[in-house]
This record gives structure tokens, C-alpha cells and sequence, in this order.
């Protein structure tokens, strides 16, 4: 993909459920992780999100060393208070792709209305998996 530069976010509940170790969000991070060519957007409310979820499954510490792993790859954005922010972060950072298991997200009716809004693909883990693994 040389030349190529795709821009995602990855929703919250991706991110904890790599922390935990989970196939698809742990594959989905690798891609982002090998790939130079990905850039991960993300919002300093949408890591809170996470950050909290990550501490309450697998304690502060663990939280606390994935919040600075995190933040050095990932280009953060700001967005309005109480914007939904992976959207807002897919939005201001002009993401192609928001990586989500939020089923308002990755649903027909919820990518319709997305698009409406902001150009770019919801799509769930697997299937970001499906399309950029071959790459890394």
C-alpha cells in the first residue's frame, strides 16, 4: 500500500477487549501496530473511556501502562463535550474507518445515518481484519 495513508479509529469497546486479549480487537491492533501506512486517530475522551473499562477489568496498573503504550500511537484529536467520541474523533480526524462493536455503530440503519454525516466505513473488527490483514 505504498503511497497509501488510511486513517481509522477504534471504538472504546475494541480497545478494552484487545487489552483483554480478545482474537479479533488484539489482530485489529496488531494491523495498526505493523502498519506505518494506518493512522490511529483517537480522542483524549474516547482513551478515558476505554482506560476506565480497561482498570475496572484488569486493575489500574494494567490501565495505566496501556494508556501510555496507547497514546504514543495514536494521533489524538479534539472534539465538542459530549460528542460521541468515536465519531467526533472519526470526524475532526477524517478517518476513512471507525473500527467498533457498538451495534448503533456497525448496523445498516446506524451506518446510513453515519454516512449522512461523516464520510467514513463503520465496520466490526473481523471484518477490518478481512480486509487489511493480507497487509501486515
Amino acid at each position: 500500500m505504498k503511497g497509501t495513508v488510511i486513517r481509522v479509529v477504534i471504538d472504546s469497546g475494541v480497545l478494552v477487549e484487545d487489552a483483554k486479549g480478545k482474537e479479533s480487537s488484539r489482530e485489529v491492533m496488531d494491523i495498526v501496530r505493523g502498519n506505518p501506512w494506518i493512522i490511529f486517530i483517537a480522542s483524549l475522551p474516547l482513551l478515558d473511556v476505554a482506560q476506565k473499562n480497561i482498570e475496572i477489568n484488569l486493575g489500574e496498573i494494567m490501565a495505566q501502562k496501556w494508556r501510555e503504550d496507547i497514546e504514543r500511537i495514536c494521533e489524538i484529536v479534539d472534539h465538542a463535550e459530549g460528542d460521541h467520541p468515536a465519531l467526533a474523533s472519526a470526524y475532526v480526524g477524517n478517518a476513512q474507518h471507525i473500527i467498533s462493536l457498538d451495534e448503533r455503530l456497525t448496523s445498516a440503519k446506524g451506518g446510513v445515518s453515519i454516512r449522512a454525516r461523516v464520510e467514513t466505513s463503520v465496520k466490526k473488527p473481523d471484518a477490518f481484519v478481512k480486509l487489511f490483514g493480507s497487509f501486515t
